[in-house]
């Protein structure tokens, strides 16, 4: 039986062909090339679970205007939403892409939403960049040396030395949520603590997080004590980020 939300007030939710999400058929229909991500208790799952059960767009709104200078409204949100940031080849895919504006001064917004369960950032950029560089001196064509190459030059301007340990997933969600090309860019991670979360690895994302915060150079906004928030400049636009966490057992 087709698994409805009954809350009428949750946004519009549409899969990225704009086709509406009303079941959690419609949802999981989103991942049917790739089943094998859309399982309980790991982050896909739990978007969607946070989406159409936990009132998940009101927790999120409510975050992000507590974070931007006005409240927001948000108007709609697509899983799995692919947004270009360079030529290089595929884009950022959102986990969710949410789209609103600010209530006083209709400046269009855009939060890019990254949902973890304690699944890592991927490896870190030296091992990525020495791969690529492998694959192209064995003769194959990549373009990921020249992406790794501008993602380092946008965010790491000074050229610090560990800007080859931070996590290469974060360089490309923050490119990606910059290029969505709103007034306002929100990165928003949000962990899901469920019956599969494992304290000790979520710990050291956290760490990874913090540590890409510091090394970009981004302010410290304090967050509530749940959440940290940031905001950093890259290439002259703003980019609020946030790392949150929700019990989702």
């Amino acid at each position: 039986m087709a698994k409805h939300s009954s809350d009428p007030r949750l946004i519009p939710l549409r899969k990225p062909n704009g086709d509406p999400i009303l079941t959690w058929e419609d949802w999981e229909a989103v991942y049917e090339q790739n089943q094998g991500h859309f399982v309980p208790n790991r982050s896909a799952y739990s978007i969607a679970q946070f989406m159409l059960e936990q009132g998940g767009d009101k927790y999120l709104s409510a975050r992000v205007s507590q974070l931007l200078p006005e409240p927001v409204v948000f108007q709609h949100a697509i899983p799995e939403l692919e947004i270009r940031f360079d030529s290089y080849g595929k884009g950022r895919f959102h986990d969710l892409g949410i789209y609103g504006e600010g209530h006083d001064s209709g400046k269009s917004l855009f939060v890019g939403v990254e949902a973890k369960v304690d699944e890592p950032f991927g490896e870190v950029v030296k091992d990525v960049y020495a791969r690529a560089m492998a694959r192209r001196g064995a003769g194959v064509s990549t373009n990921l040396p020249d992406r790794v190459d501008d993602l380092l030059a946008l965010h790491f301007p000074a050229k610090p030395p560990r800007m080859w340990e931070t996590r290469y997933q974060l360089l490309y969600a923050t490119a990606g949520t910059l290029a969505a090309r709103m007034d306002m860019s929100v990165l928003y991670i949000i962990v899901f603590r469920t019956s599969a979360y494992d304290p000790e690895i979520g710990k050291e994302n956290e760490r990874d997080f913090m540590d890409f915060m510091k090394q970009t150079g981004a302010t410290d906004l304090k967050g509530d004590g749940n959440a940290r928030a940031y905001k950093m400049t890259l290439g002259g636009k703003d980019l609020y980020c946030v790392y949150d966490y929700f019990d989702l057992k």
